[in-house]
Formats: structure tokens, sequence, C-alpha cells
């Protein structure tokens, strides 16, 4: 589709009126269609309106259609607001845009195409209680030292359930933890001094080593409790919440034929609130956009705050955009529109 077709059906109008009330580096942002770029901006800096008036720049000024262009925030809401905002700008070809959460859009992938994903389709989804109650069977049935304390079996049962979660979100499957923990393991015995040398404490482990040992043999059980925990869910066709990043960051990984297909298919990548990514949100990004060295994706975020920070996110992880992209262009949004003005 040529680009006067698009800005044809394009509310005109509209898009040069908002344009015009744009700030200098507002505008910048918005101008900048082609190559990865990264917008620092806080709150009230007005995120929203330049992600929708860049989306419908990149309609005007290139041959893709509205179908090429994916949009991933953190929300629902902020997926309505975006869309809301859009359809404002350009009419009804806002929903052909691809504007969703990051479950959403890998939940859509799943089910587009379901060959692909054999793990997953067919399978239900549980909740966060019915997880619990599977890691609360197998403590049960599973003989731990360290994770088990006597008195109280389940003491550790919802740092359990965190702790899997928070590797899902880090895209850390099952057989990676154990390596990483047999990793630590050999690292810890290889240590010179490991042990006192001398004096009346002389052969006995140092006691900072033996807390140390200690997480040691408590990630080794929660090793085995995520492997356990995986088998049952395989085994019950189940899934759980963080499994459809999960499961695409796997496919996608090791299937470059649909990696392609998906590649071909968003050429242009924008995501809102990036400084609340976990890694494996952040890989994903990473996979559909490694096409080409300079891939035109389209990074919002506040450096500052992480509100998702529970769920992985971190600032190295928002950071990760500047080392994978050296040569990005950074706008940086300063003026706040929300903050009322102070009186002297």
């Amino acid at each position: 589709m040529q680009p006067y077709v698009i800005i044809a059906l394009m509310e005109d109008k509209k898009f040069n009126e908002l344009y015009g009330q744009l700030n200098p580096k507002q505008r910048e942002a918005v101008d900048a269609v082609e190559g990865p770029v990264m917008v620092i901006a806080g709150p009230g800096t007005g995120k929203t309106q330049i992600l929708t008036l860049r989306i419908a720049n990149i309609l005007r000024l290139t041959d893709v259609p509205p179908e090429s262009i994916l949009a991933l925030t953190f929300t629902e809401s902020g997926v309505y607001s975006m869309r809301r905002r859009l359809v404002e700008i350009i009419g009804s070809h806002a929903y052909r845009v691809t504007i969703s959460t990051f479950h959403g859009f890998c939940n859509d992938v799943i089910k587009r195409y379901p060959e692909e994903f054999p793990r997953i389709i067919g399978s239900t989804n549980i909740t966060e209680v019915e997880e619990v109650k599977i890691f609360r069977s197998l403590i049960a049935l599973t003989k731990l030292a360290r994770l088990s304390p006597y008195g109280d079996e389940f003491y550790y049962l919802r740092h359990i359930v965190g702790a899997v979660d928070d590797l899902k979100r880090e895209g850390i499957d099952d057989a990676h933890f154990q390596k990483l923990i047999k990793a630590q393991e050999r690292r810890f015995w290889d240590m010179a001094d490991l042990y006192h040398e001398g004096g009346i404490h002389g052969g006995k482990m140092r006691g900072k080593y033996k807390e140390l040992l200690k997480e040691i043999e408590k990630n080794k059980e929660l090793a085995a409790l995520y492997e356990k925990y995986e088998e049952t869910l395989k085994k019950e066709r189940l899934y759980d919440y963080n499994d459809m990043i999960m499961e695409v960051l796997k496919v996608l990984g090791k299937n470059d034929d649909l990696l392609l297909t998906l590649q071909e298919k968003y050429q242009y990548i924008l995501a809102d609130e990036h400084q609340d990514a976990n890694n494996a949100q952040n890989k994903v990004l990473e996979l559909l956009s490694n096409f080409h060295p300079n891939p035109n994706i389209f990074i919002v975020g506040d450096e500052k705050q992480a509100i998702f920070r529970f769920q992985g996110a971190s600032l190295n992880n928002f950071l990760y955009f500047k080392r994978l992209y050296p040569e990005a262009k950074v706008v940086t949004l300063k003026d706040n529109y929300r903050s009322s003005q102070i009186i002297p």
C-alpha cells in the first residue's frame, strides 16, 4: 500500500493539530521513524500521545500497512488508551494496528500458530491459587532438608512459588536453573579460603561460607521442585500465567521459520513503559527485532520508575536496549504537563 493511500484515509487535520501542540523534543521523537529509538520520559510528558502520533507518522511517511506495526504495553488500560487515541487520529485503520500487552501478544501468537506450540495448546490455564496448591502437594511429597523446616513444612511455600515465577519472568526454565546452581556449587567448592587454617577452629568452614552453603542447598531443592512442577504441568496439560511468554520465547529461539514470519510481519515495533520489562519480555523484543542490525524499534520508558519491579523488571533490563543498540537515537522528554504550576 502506497503512502498516499494511507494519507488519504487518515484524518490529516487531526494529526497536524496534535503534532502542532508538541514541544521540540516530542516532535523529535515522533519524527524519528527509522532505526532504533529510545525515549526517556517520566510521568506527564505525553508518552501515549508520542506513541500514537509516531504510529500515524509511520503510516504517513512509509508504505507499510497498519498490520506491520506492533505496539506493546503492560496493562489493558494502556492498550485501550493507545487504541482510543490512535482512532482519533487515523480512524478505523487503528484497529488494524496490533496493540497489545506482552501476555496478550504471546497468547495471540500461540493461537495463530497452534501447531508450533504442542506443549501449551489444548492445556488449561491455572490460577495463582491452583499454582500454590500444586507446589503445596509437591512439598509434601518431596524430601526437603532446607525448604521444609520441622514444625512448619510449608513455611517457604510462598517464597518457592514467588521464586519460580521470578525465574520464568527472567526467561530461565528449570533445566537452565539447574545448570546455574551446579555452576554456583562448583565455584563454591573451588574457593581457596573455605576453611580456617589454624587455631581452635582449624579445619572448620568459615561462618560466612556456611550461610552461603545453606543458600546453595536451598537453591538445589528449589531447582528440584521447579523441575517437578514443570513435569506436573506437562502431565496434567496445564500452564501458568508466565508460560505464555516462556513458550513463545522458547519456540522463537529455535524455530527460525516462525521467527522469520513474525519478523516479516512486524516491521515497526513500539514498546511502552519499557522500564517495567523483565528479561523474558526483553528477549521476545530482541528476537522480533534482530532481523536487522538497526531495527525499527521504539522504546519508551522512565529509567527512574519501575512499578512492576516485582515482576522481574529492573534498571539493568531497561538499559539493555542501550547496550544492544549503541547507535540508537536517545530522546529525553522533561516537560511535565500534569504537574500544576508552583505558586510563589
